[in-house]
């Protein structure tokens, strides 16, 4: 089967998501990956969006019913689909593999079902398996940002910036507003040692999403790490004002305020 080329935005059924969310706050912090939910329908093929975090709504649990987890019963892979993002909900990732790979069965050539195995190899910890995935889905749909912007992600883990570039790049071709993709670009450029790069990123994913506070921070580092200390302290001053008790925010501000003290002594 040839790969699918569908233009950026107009996969039926299908948008990009918006910034992913953080877990915690560090220079250069890599994002949460979202899986992609699908609603149950007659036909393998109707999906719809991820929904903004947190993504997960574990269905109520009746009594008597069946553990989810149990044999995949179904030939529906919409429903497998949505079986296995509530077991991720739940933490059972090795559930919702099992569901994933029986809707790769019925569904060879899904990207979604990839993306979504993963996903959920990811959160496992196998970056290699997750990174097969990503790579298989790109290969039957190779302007999937969501993949190429994950797989950055793992590769930066990885410090493989060289190869992380080459997606980001990727993605942001496919969707250049993404300002989780543009902040993803300059932590790995930042990494790389490049801030003055970084810091057009940054500036830009801040541009799209003014309330993306990862990047503000992000950028306030960057300047710091140039010795524009007023930059830095300005955006520093803006993410406190977004959140009063981020403390690494201030932590950074206190010591751009006393690298700054010392370079103005004589």
């Amino acid at each position: 089967m040839k790969p699918r080329s569908k233009p950026s935005g107009a996969r039926e059924g299908k948008s990009f998501p918006g910034p992913l969310v953080v877990t915690t706050w560090k220079p250069w912090e890599s994002t949460v990956f979202r899986p992609i939910f699908r609603r149950a329908s007659n036909t393998t093929n109707s999906t719809v969006a991820a929904p903004s975090e947190p993504a997960f709504a574990p269905s109520p649990v009746t009594a008597g019913a069946p553990a989810i987890n149990t044999a995949p019963a179904t030939n529906d892979v919409p429903t497998l689909m949505n079986e296995g993002n509530e077991l991720i909900a739940q933490g059972d990732t090795q559930g919702a593999i099992q569901k994933y790979r029986a809707a790769m069965k019925l569904s060879p050539e899904d990207e979604e079902v990839y993306f979504n195995l993963a996903f959920a190899f990811a959160r496992q910890g196998n970056t290699n398996e997750a990174m097969q995935h990503y790579t298989e889905a790109l290969r039957i749909f190779p302007d999937y940002a969501e993949a190429h912007n994950n797989l950055g992600n793992l590769l930066v883990g990885l410090r493989r910036h060289t190869e992380a570039l080459e997606h980001f790049s990727a993605a942001l071709k496919v969707n250049p507003e993404s300002s989780s993709v543009l902040n993803n670009l300059g932590r790995c450029l930042a990494e790389l040692g490049k801030p003055k790069e970084a810091i057009v990123q940054f500036t830009e994913a801040i541009r799209v999403n003014p309330d993306y506070l990862e990047a503000r921070f992000n950028l306030a580092n960057s300047y710091s790490a140039l010795g524009n200390y007023d930059e830095a302290i300005s955006q520093f001053e803006q993410v406190l004002k977004m959140e009063p008790a981020f403390v690494p925010a201030r932590k950074g501000i206190e010591r751009a305020r006393a690298k700054q003290a010392a370079a103005r002594q004589p």
